[in-house]
């Protein structure tokens, strides 16, 4: 039996540009358009079957709420149908379906009554809401005086005890405390035991794992992924992953030249800059950071103004300076004034301007991205010098003047061949052609295969609590990478995380990596799990600390293994326990 069915459902906004615009339309009578159509919903298709929970997954504004409120019968469709067959009962925005000014204990009999529920049905179930929401004398409280918490258990404790067919809830546990969280999984559970059919919106991934059957992701306002919930949990990942990626790069761009392959680093100004000579307002005023450009991190010194940065240093015969200087995205609309970049070269008591350029997004849109520097140093060669690298504020606010000086170096050509910053060579070259969905990354490196192997080395897909396996993981670098990188895995079951970790954490260093280079990476463990099947996520990353990395590949549950045992005990992991048993001695005086 089929309890909810769409076909084509869509939703359709108008947005003003302003209320005058809004008036105005009302007046002509529809004559004159004011506003612009929004689609928060487009072609909706789904089933679910009776007893079914169903999670539905996506970022903020995807159309996940709409479309429950459509279910719930709040708002009408634009387009399509949608058949609902039994009571529906509904835990939409914070209080939504509540008076403020009524009580609690008013709301209740209110949202009962509106439920199909007698005055006699509902005093029968109070005591029980009341005992579930733990609300005590505060149901006799104007909900307006509620907490925000308060006014969930509220809204979760009527929901559940008005013999609805099927349940709605959207994101309203997020605000509730562990406590009841917990209780409110668990009376979910009940009612799946019983056939209850569930919809359940929400960020929680590990919740959407645990408790649904079936998952769908919403994103734009259609359905682009629906299944198994270990798959629409991994695409939303993706998901994630490319946004935050877009994010931090701002759409940003470079111009100017920059080096191609054939010249070598002498100096690397972001890697020495823990013991240069640093003059600034707050001790992080200035410090390495990584930001992506087009896909690829880049270490640069972030130097908030005002801000003086020396180097000592011997300039080699047939050096150049090459560098970059921008504002970081957040940056640039919300910044007053400009800021400045001087480079000064100081020589045998002498300073001397090398480089000035001043910016001002807020005047200068089209200032809105990096530019690149090349600068010959030949007067100084053979010679000992102190290179500056200075910023300056334009005028007295300085407030979000997020400056950067972007992969400064000094450098030798080899082959004095130069590339622009438009070719796809050079600094913006790397390989991004993986699938999105079960894969991420910026494609620095390239994750070939992974194996699941016994302690001989043989593959192996089956194992007993305990035993050992070495997990193969081959990578090839699409990039060179100088420093930082890292290889990892996570172990992971229906519900959660069980085990993550990487060479980085366990105290390896993987060196410098060449541009080509094909390596394996084996993680030697006793996999100390319970009985059921586990998928392996392997993902490779530049680690800059514990907490801070760049994900180069990631491929989600590309392997699968399985423990078996015929020991008794429940949970995810095997703590070998042994059991004791001593007759305790007392002493009879």
């Amino acid at each position: 039996m089929i309890s909810i069915k769409v076909n084509n459902l869509s939703k359709k906004f108008k947005l003003y540009g302003s209320s005058g615009k809004r008036a105005l339309e009302y007046m002509s009578m529809g004559r004159l358009n004011g506003h612009t159509d929004f689609w928060a919903l487009r072609d909706i298709d789904f089933e679910v079957p009776k007893g079914t929970t169903v999670g539905i997954i996506g970022q903020n504004g995807s159309g996940k709420s709409t479309l429950l409120s459509i279910l719930a019968g709040v708002l009408e469709p634009s387009g399509g149908s949608y058949e609902v067959k039994g009571k529906v009962s509904a835990i939409l925005e914070l209080g939504s379906g509540f008076h403020p000014e009524f009580t609690g204990k008013d709301n209740v009999y209110m949202y009962g009554s509106i439920m199909g529920l007698s005055k006699e049905e509902i005093d029968g179930k109070f005591d029980e809401i009341l005992h579930f929401s733990e609300l005590g004398e505060f149901i006799n409280q104007p909900l307006r005086t509620y907490s925000s918490g308060m006014i969930v258990r509220l809204a979760f404790s009527v929901a559940v005890n008005v013999n609805s067919d099927i349940l709605i809830v959207d994101e309203a546990l997020a605000v509730g405390d562990a406590i009841f969280q917990h209780r409110c999984f668990r009376k979910i559970r009940e009612m799946q035991e019983a056939g209850k059919t569930i919809l359940y919106v929400g960020h929680d991934t590990e919740a959407v794992r645990n408790l649904c059957s079936y998952g769908m992701l919403i994103d734009g306002g259609r359905i682009i992924e629906r299944g198994d919930t270990n798959s629409v949990v991994n695409k939303y990942y993706a998901l994630i992953a490319k946004r935050e990626r877009i994010y931090n790069e701002g759409n940003l761009e470079e111009r100017g030249e920059i080096p191609g392959e054939g010249y070598d680093v002498v100096y690397n100004f972001v890697d020495n800059l823990k013991t240069a000579k640093k003059k600034c307002l707050q001790p992080d005023y200035v410090r390495e950071q990584v930001l992506e450009v087009k896909s690829t991190p880049r270490k640069v010194i972030f130097a908030h103004p005002s801000s003086e940065i020396e180097y000592e240093l011997m300039v080699e015969p047939g050096s150049s300076l090459v560098f970059a200087i921008g504002l970081l995205p957040g940056a640039w609309d919300k910044m007053k004034q400009g800021v400045k970049f001087d480079i000064d070269v100081i020589y045998d008591g002498v300073e001397k301007n090398l480089f000035s350029r001043l910016l001002e997004t807020g005047k200068n849109r089209h200032e809105k991205r990096w530019y690149n520097f090349k600068i010959g140093l030949e007067e100084f060669y053979g010679k000992e010098v102190a290179i500056k690298f200075v910023t300056l504020g334009t005028g007295e606010d300085l407030s979000y003047c997020w400056a950067a000086w972007g992969w400064a170096k000094v450098i030798v050509y080899r082959d004095n061949k130069f590339s622009n910053a438009n070719n796809s060579n050079g600094w913006q070259s790397h390989i991004s052609n993986l699938k999105m969905g079960v894969r991420f990354g910026t494609g620095d490196a390239e994750i070939l295969k992974v194996e699941m192997l016994d302690k001989n080395g043989n593959p192996k897909k089956v194992f007993q609590p305990g035993e050992e396996a070495r997990i193969r993981v081959h990578t090839k670098l699409n990039k060179s990478i100088e420093s930082g990188f890292n290889v990892g895995f996570i172990i992971r079951n229906k519900f959660t995380d069980v085990y993550v970790t990487n060479a980085y954490w366990l105290g390896y260093d993987l060196g410098k990596r060449n541009k080509d280079e094909i390596f394996v990476v084996d993680f030697i463990q006793n996999l100390n799990l319970g009985a059921g099947l586990y998928h392996l996520s392997p993902a490779s990353a530049i680690s800059y600390s514990h907490n801070d990395a760049v994900i180069l590949d990631w491929i989600n549950d590309i392997l699968t293994f399985e423990v078996t045992s015929n020991k008794r005990f429940a949970g995810v992991v095997d703590l070998h326990t042994k059991v004791e048993i001593k007759n305790e001695v007392t002493n009879n005086a």
